[in-house]
């Protein structure tokens, strides 16, 4: 069977347009959609395994003229992830027809973000992506909604304006918009113009990516939004970005732009640790704690200069956030765990994140602390053990408030799947061959 990538964007994008077509049958159409989606990122990477990075052009043209598309494990794993727990997290949809055509378009945005190897394309894909967001938060139609959306849609309208000033320095440069391109000719700018670039690429990522100081709008949105869209943002949106922040790394390849990462990933953890210590909100808990997790995973990128160990901690740490974050909000929609489906997806979110061998959570830290360990950085290793202290506390308040809870979750078997993804991925060594060292992109 012929694999193309493109398939993975096309098919979500072109089904999100017929979706008014077919409004009684949206919900089944969707999830078919979802599903072939799934499918379609299991050969993928099945293919990349076996054969190795896969690149190929659209529409006939070579780059760096014509549009790209690259594959390696690491971008395929994240690819399969995306569209598994979008799958997944579909089955809690009970929203009309517009939510699954803006479903849709997420998918296919975020998709689109971590297959593409062309900087202009991974441009339209975040637009896509974050006007179905918007789009998707506000359709809760209460003011909690309504406020998050907004805040939102500011932050991210400032930051696309960002991305594509960031764009706009490299192509007047380098007249290429392909990124292997620009990777093997980012040494012959002028390195002002080329530090200016990548600020400015960092900033308009990072509002996606949950990046202090841009994720002011990160609490109301997860707050407002319902369950099942807040778990949409933590797997989706945010790990696309993170992993398009890695890329940027290893393109502009200063031992300056890996120092900033680090220094940005240690604020972001401990801005966002201790801001969830504070919370009594569940929802908003969450959020704060999501934002400390993309701090982890930008530490652990931002040594991939230095240590072997880089890549791996972050793979696993993506893998624990995106399954065992997005159940914990969809158990959100009630107080409590009355049920054993709710008990079993809430205990095991929670040990998971705060790093329980032999959860995916806990290879993630362990592999960062090794590569930390190994460079003796200490400080670094300090604050990651702090962080994870003060996550254990306030998710041990979390525990405590929800196991003696009555009401059941309307979303607890899902919930309890995605978590089993992340027990899965932990107890898997062979993991830690497919992700070491294989992002080439």
């Amino acid at each position: 069977m012929v694999m193309h990538p493109v398939l993975m964007i096309a098919i979500p994008l072109l089904s999100a347009f017929i979706m008014p077509l077919i409004k009684k049958a949206h919900r089944y159409f969707a999830f078919s959609i979802l599903l072939l989606n799934t499918a379609l990122s299991i050969l993928l990477f099945a293919k990349v395994y076996n054969e190795g990075a896969l690149y190929e052009t659209i529409a006939g043209f070579s780059p760096p003229v014509g549009i790209y598309l690259a594959v390696d494990n690491l971008s395929a794993l994240l690819a399969f992830l995306i569209n598994i727990f979008a799958t997944i997290n579909f089955l809690t949809s009970r929203q009309d027809f517009r939510f699954s055509m803006l479903y849709l378009l997420g998918v296919a945005g975020a998709t689109g973000i971590v297959l593409t190897g062309d900087i202009f394309n991974m441009f339209v894909f975040f637009e896509i992506t974050a006007v179905a967001s918007y789009a998707l938060v506000a359709s809760k139609k209460d003011r909690k909604a309504t406020e998050g959306a907004i805040k939102y849609m500011i932050l991210g309208s400032v930051g696309s304006v960002f991305m594509l000033v960031g764009i706009a320095i490299i192509y007047s440069q380098l007249k290429s918009l392909n990124l292997y391109d620009i990777a093997a000719r980012i040494s012959s700018m002028d390195p002002k113009m080329m530090w200016l670039s990548f600020s400015f690429l960092l900033t308009g990522i990072g509002v996606e990516a949950e990046l202090f100081p841009l994720n002011g709008w990160v609490p109301d949105a997860y707050e407002g939004a319902e369950s099942n869209i807040s778990s949409f943002l933590s797997f989706g949106p945010s790990k696309a970005s993170i992993y398009a922040i890695a890329r940027l790394l290893i393109i502009f390849s200063m031992s300056r732009t890996y120092e900033l990462a680090l220094y940005l990933g240690i604020v972001t953890l401990l801005v966002g640790e201790l801001a969830a210590f504070t919370q009594k909100n569940t929802k908003r808990m969450l959020a704060y704690s999501s934002i400390g997790q993309m701090g982890l995973i930008l530490i652990a990128f931002s040594l991939m200069d230095k240590t072997s160990y880089a890549i791996p901690a972050a793979f696993f740490i993506i893998v624990s956030h995106a399954s065992a974050k997005s159940a914990l909000f969809l158990l959100s929609d009630k107080d409590g765990f009355g049920d054993m489906s709710s008990k079993y997806a809430g205990l095991a979110g929670v040990l998971s994140l705060i790093g329980m061998p032999p959860l995916a959570g806990f290879w993630g830290k362990w592999y960062l602390l090794m590569g930390v360990a190994d460079e003796k950085i200490w400080a670094v290793a300090a604050i990651i053990i702090f962080s994870a202290v003060i996550e254990a506390i306030y998710f041990a308040r979390y525990l405590y408030k929800n196991m003696e809870g009555k009401e059941s979750s309307r979303n607890s078997i899902p919930a309890a799947v995605m978590v089993s993804i992340s027990i899965v991925m932990g107890i898997l060594p062979i993991l830690y061959n497919m992700a070491g060292g294989v992002l080439n992109a």
